[in-house]
Parts: structure tokens; sequence; C-alpha cells
């Protein structure tokens, strides 16, 4: 049983607005291709006989999010394995019909591990889809001293232009001292600087909050901390990682062993912090006011976290999550991805040596390096594949 079509194939252009991935995959032609078709054959060659119909279907399925689901479901089955792990797929469990995607066991020790897709799919963005896209684009600017207070007074028929709004912004902040905006000495809230944005029926207004100053001058910060009232609602990366989580966490029962549940995310924009908004729950700025009636800002976590619920860990059956984004079968030898472990499971997992690992010591956040580079583990060269994808 293979994936791709046994043809001579000659058309060694790009993917075309028609192509689904699997249609690109098995037409496009050239060296550097026939290198990653091998890899997948080779990978889908070593997956449990009772599931390779299955998994070969999805593969060569017309929907993106099938194909790109089922090689997510190889991709995972085949690091189990090069970690030395036995790999059953849809293990039977006692009590319930329902099985997980893979049973891996080694030392006699058994995990096992479930595959799931965070897509905009996961996310009811209804009819504040106008607004999502305002405050994800807001999100990407530079505002390593400030955080934004936004309030959308009122909401325009059409998209707004949300690219000139983001420039405005950044020449406001930059022109702001973080030290002469402070909520000491009296100051309330409305005396933070002020901003608003009317535009094509379009009204929101911002206010800049500074940073604490140990958070301070950080490349990259994210802007967005504290939103105002109204309807809208910012459906982010973690919403769909949490809804990608929510039916997981409980579908077996308890199985008395370490539980995996591994998310592929085909975000361009998530990243460690939407991580830790998703499992410990929503960073944002809170406002506390004094006996004397002036206020501070403080950096704090909403206990809306898949793990952290502010006076408890919650989900321990869950004892880490696999995040894989943007997995594509030409990058496998250069992505790396992160499984984050829960600080307090009710079965620990041992360390995944071919992942970068999140675990939590003493308190504090510590990322793990793997000890060798992807392309190692998969016995892959370097440079892979070798070529030009698209020679001219």
């Amino acid at each position: 049983m293979t994936i791709f079509s046994a043809v001579n194939r000659t058309d060694p252009s790009p993917a075309s607005h028609g192509d689904s991935h699997a249609q690109f995959l098995d037409r496009v032609s050239g060296p550097y291709w026939d290198q990653v078709r091998a890899l997948i054959e080779d990978w889908f060659s070593r997956l449990c006989p009772d599931a390779q119909a299955d998994v070969r279907g999805r593969l060569r399925s017309k929907d993106d999010r099938q194909s790109k689901g089922a090689f997510f479901e190889l991709y995972v089955h085949e690091c189990l394995l090069r970690m030395g792990y036995a790999v059953t797929c849809h293990p039977e469990l006692e009590g319930t019909s329902r099985r997980p995607d893979f049973l891996a066991e080694k030392d006699g020790r058994s995990i096992y591990v479930e595959a799931r897709s965070a897509s905009s799919s996961d996310v009811a963005v209804g009819k504040s889809a106008r607004v999502n896209a305002v405050y994800e684009s807001l999100d990407k600017m530079d505002s390593p001293n400030f955080f934004l207070w936004i309030d959308v007074l009122k909401q325009g028929e059409a998209p707004l232009r949300a690219r000139p709004l983001r420039s405005q912004l950044e020449r406001w902040l930059t022109g702001l001292d973080p030290d002469q905006h402070t909520l000491a000495e009296g100051k309330r809230r409305d005396d933070l600087p002020g901003y608003v944005h009317e535009d094509a029926g379009w009204k929101i207004g911002f206010r800049a909050v500074p940073r604490s100053p140990e958070a301070r001058g950080r490349k990259g910060a994210r802007p967005l901390g504290i939103f105002g009232g109204g309807e809208a609602h910012w459906v982010q990366d973690e919403d769909g990682i949490r809804g990608a989580l929510t039916d997981k966490g409980s579908a077996y029962g308890s199985l008395n062993a370490p539980f995996v549940v591994a998310v592929a995310s085909s975000s361009i924009s998530l990243d460690d912090h939407d991580m830790l908004n998703a499992l410990y729950g929503s960073e944002v700025v809170e406002f506390r006011t004094h006996a004397d009636g002036t206020e501070e800002t403080a950096t704090a976590r909403q206990p809306d976290g898949y793990w952290y619920r502010g006076d408890r860990w919650d989900h321990r059956g869950v004892s880490a999550v696999l995040m894989v984004k943007n997995l594509h079968p030409a990058f496998v030898g250069t992505q790396q991805h992160t499984i984050w472990e829960h600080p307090d499971p009710e079965f620990a997992v041992d360390g995944f040596p071919i992942w970068r690992r999140s675990i939590v010591e003493d308190g504090r956040m510590t990322f793990v390096d793997p000890e060798r580079p992807q392309a190692e583990w998969f016995n892959l060269g370097d440079p892979w594949p070798v070529g030009e994808p698209f020679p001219k």
C-alpha cells in the first residue's frame, strides 16, 4: 500500500490556488519533492497495518484539514518510534468504546497519546470577526514599554484598515515616556495618555498603560493587555488550543498512565506566549486601587488556563501537551516543536528527548532543548531535502 500515484511527473510549478495539499504533493515533479514523497512513504510503511487504510485515505484527501491531520498523526507515530517506543495504534480501553490514537511502551512504562488539530473551525468567531481581525493586527505591533487599553466604542460595517492604525499607534507610543505616565501620586486610569481613532464608521479609544520597569524594553513585546466593555470578543490562538484540549482531558476516563495530547496548529503567529495563556491563564494588566484612591498596575494571569485555575491545578490527567506548529513534510528536519509538561500531573511523563521541553522547576518556567537536532533524529542530511524546490 502506497500513498502517491505511480506516474511520470512533469509539472515542477508551485502550488496553484486550486491545488489541495495532497494534489500538489502528488503532481509536483523534481528531485526535491521526490525526497519528500519518499519520506512520507517510509514513515507510512512503519505505521500499524490496521491504521494504514484510514491514514492513507486522509493523506490523499482534497480537504487540507484531513491530509495535514493525517500527516500530523504520522509524524507523532514516527517520533515515538525514533525514541525507542513500541507503538500500538488505537488501543482498546476497559469501560469505553473510545480509543486514543496511540499507546507507546518502553522499559515497562506505558504512555497514551492523542493527536488533535487546532484551527479556526474550533473557535466560534461569529459577528466579532471584524473586531478580532483588528485586535490580531494590532497585536503585531512592537510595544516594549506600554500595554494598550482598548475600547471599541463603535464598530463599522466594513473591515477596519488596521495597518495605518498600527503605524499611528506605534508613532504615538514611541513618543511617550513610561516614567512620566504612571498611576502614582493620586492619578487614575483616565489620567493615562489617550488616543481616539475614527475611520469608516469605527471609533476606538486607546489608553497607554506603562509596563513595570523590569518588564520594559523587551523587543517584540505584544501591546494588547486590557479590553474595555462591549460585545466584541478577541479570538486568539490560545482559544483554538483550549478548544482542541477541552474534549480530550477526560475523554477516556482514568487511564492509570501518563496521557499526552498532541496539538497541531496552522497559525503563523502562535508562540510560547500563546501557550502560556492557554495552559496557565491569560496574561492581563490589573488596576489595583489603594485605600487613598491611588491606582497602580500589575501583570497577572486570569484563572482561565487549561491547567491553572487560580487556586488549583486542573486537568491533571493530561500529563503533557505537545504543540506542533505549521508542520510540513519538507521541513521536519528543521522544525522544532515543544512539549509542555504539567507541573502537577496524576502521572508524570518521561522526558521526551526528541522535542524541546517546557517544565516548571521551583515555580519557574524552564525550557530544555533536545540534545540532537531534528535532522539527526530522522536520519536526514543537512540540508534536507537536497536541491531547490522550484529551480529556475
